[in-house]
């Protein structure tokens, strides 16, 4: 490893003091929307990068400066540019040995090994959208808070970076379970946050075609009460009948002729979760509940593409130095009333590491815990020794008083939906699929209704 992954702690730097729960006592309800595969700097690296390159030139962000490139094969130079569509086809390599490739040599290796996978244009892997390219991104980094700290919690796939953050573990697996292994009942095992709530604290899981709770083997055909589709948040939220904790899964695709896939899971187009999240976002800030509302919206992984900052190393707080390192950094936005607007939080003078603030999707998790399970400031009930060791997200909600000059993200009018997806997708989408199809087939077999799924 280079020496920018020196091993740093990973301890609580705000949460185990009184002032910090203090600014969550103005939050009763948490919203969770988490996506599919997107780096931060392929995201919202261009907020750094100068106008002239499609940028806003901001400094407070630890994002791209136009200068950075992966070497091909050959050792040929090729610079981080501008994406030119907003969907490409293929599915890059997000599994445990691609993303230790990726990240050799300084975060260099992200060209060759997609290369390796594509015929055509392997230098996509370094493209990043702009402002006008994702209008409800451009819109949120300015009306609010960014992280450009948030790494997703292991170098691997979305089922154990997902699990993680319901469950602040994934049962020390690295990869996605096979059908073969779906088909068995296999399964994460680890009590997720909603079992560690109070009784009297609210929750509801909204999906669009399946809830990520079916990895659970808990909750694979369980008739769940709590679980609902996207439709009845958009209901409770104008009724300003949000529970305590929203937990919101995105299309993933399963049935495109029900709606388009709006994931951001390649080839997806990004512009339908450009309109995902505006939904969202737009449903929370005209809610009753929205004064005392937190929406975080993240990426459960980075999903292959490039991004410069390393990932950190902490001292594994459950003693497994096989997950003694963060994934890639994601995007991760802070909504609130109480955040601020258009600010940056998590490095300091661009990586520094003795005054960074780290995040994962663990925090999440201690975040919920310490609003809903700690009600005196006393010591938290923790879930896992990860969850007990991360930051949680207080320290990012820095208003006095809840603001008013909140404002409706834009959407992007006229998407079409490609049929043709389902015809392009690689070996592993095709896995992962299947193993979605298995958890709806297992599901409905035992009496779940689609709406319940």
């Amino acid at each position: 490893m280079d020496s920018a992954l020196d091993a740093i702690s990973h301890q609580p730097i705000f949460n185990k003091t009184r002032r910090a729960k203090m600014s969550l006592d103005h939050i009763d309800h948490i919203v969770v929307l988490m996506l599919e595969n997107r780096s931060f700097d392929h995201m919202l690296g261009y907020l750094s990068l100068p106008p002239a390159l499609g940028g806003k030139g901001r400094t407070d962000v630890d994002g791209l400066t136009g200068n950075e490139t992966n070497l091909d094969e050959n050792g040929v130079p090729f610079p981080v540019k501008r994406m030119a569509t907003p969907k490409m086809n293929g599915d890059p390599c997000h599994e445990w040995d691609c993303v230790e490739e990726q990240l050799n040599n300084n975060n260099g290796g992200f060209l060759t090994n997609y290369g390796r996978t594509v015929v055509n244009n392997p230098e996509f892997i370094l493209h990043y959208f702009i402002g006008a390219d994702v209008p409800v991104y451009d819109h949120l980094a300015r009306d609010f808070t960014i992280c450009d700290r948030w790494f997703c919690s292991l170098p691997g796939p979305t089922q154990p970076n997902r699990a993680y953050a319901l469950a602040g573990t994934s049962d020390s697996r690295k990869h996605n379970f096979s059908t073969q292994e779906l088909l068995q009942l296999k399964g994460f095992n680890a009590p997720t946050i909603f079992e560690k709530l109070p009784a009297n604290v609210s929750w509801q899981c909204y999906s669009h075609d399946i809830s990520g709770m079916r990895f659970f083997k808990k909750f694979r055909t369980a008739q769940i009460p709590q679980i609902n589709k996207i439709d009845k948040f958009i209901t409770d939220a104008a009724a300003g009948a949000l529970p305590n904790v929203s937990w919101i899964d995105p299309d993933f695709g399963l049935a495109v002729y029900k709606g388009p896939p709006n994931d951001d899971h390649p080839p997806h187009d990004m512009r339908h979760c450009q309109n995902l999240v505006s939904k969202v976002y737009n449903a929370v800030l005209a809610s009753p509940n929205w004064s005392k509302t937190l929406l975080i919206v993240t990426y459960d992984e980075h999903g292959g593409f490039y991004d410069h900052v390393s990932p950190r190393q902490f001292t594994p707080a459950d003693g497994d130095p096989e997950f003694a390192k963060y994934g890639v950094r994601v995007p991760a936005f802070i909504i609130s009333p109480w955040a601020a607007r258009q600010a940056s939080f998590g490095s300091d003078a661009h990586g520094l590491q003795p005054n960074e603030v780290l995040f994962d999707h663990t925090s999440i998790l201690r975040t919920i815990l310490r609003r809903f399970a700690d009600p005196a400031g006393g010591p938290i009930s923790g879930m896992t020794p990860r969850v007990d060791a991360a930051n949680d997200l207080s320290v990012l909600l820095t208003e006095a008083q809840p603001r008013t000059d909140c404002t409706p993200a834009p959407s992007i009018p006229g998407v079409p939906i490609d049929f043709m997806d389902h015809f392009r997708m690689t070996e592993q989408q095709s896995e992962l699929k299947e193993s979605l199809d298995v958890l709806v087939l297992q599901a409905t077999a035992n009496g779940v209704p689609p709406d319940k799924l």
